[in-house]
């Protein structure tokens, strides 16, 4: 009797591996779909770190002083979720949370809101400090990819 299950359970690995494989390749392909994007004319070196300060209201200006003029996705974007996720550790509402306090300590006010990724487009190409992101399929001359 202990051979016959030993023997199921042998069967059943090749199908659990697989399943695992099969999600896994999934979640990859899935995730980071999106790009960081300043404007064409910031010539500041930008990695996720400088990112992530930005977006959690660490890190107000560039290095030659002028302001950072961040812009977000709806909290119901998924690419917004990817970029939370990713880039900043946390989830949208952990984001909104922190964004809350520092509201509330008077520390800093949040990024901008844009509807769509070629509202962020805009805002980005526009204003010198500007950074964003977008679905990386939405990048064009427009704007500079710093993060993808």
């Amino acid at each position: 009797m202990y051979s016959m299950n030993n023997s199921r359970i042998q069967a059943g690995i090749p199908s659990i591996v697989a399943f695992l494989a099969m999600s896994l390749a999934a979640t990859v392909a899935q995730a980071g779909d999106f790009a960081v994007i300043v404007n064409k004319d910031n010539a500041a070196p930008v990695d996720k770190d400088t990112v992530a300060k930005i977006y959690s209201g660490e890190l107000k200006s560039w290095k030659d002083g002028s302001p950072v003029a961040a812009i977000d996705l709806p909290e119901s974007n998924p690419v917004r979720t990817d970029f939370s996720t990713e880039v900043l550790g946390k989830t949208v509402a952990n984001v909104k949370a922190l964004w809350a306090q520092m509201i509330f300590s008077g520390k800093a006010l949040p990024p901008k809101q844009a509807a769509t990724d070629d509202d962020v487009k805009k805002l980005v190409s526009a204003n010198k400090g500007a950074i964003g992101y977008v679905k990386r399929s939405s990048v064009d001359e427009s704007v500079k990819a710093v993060l993808k």
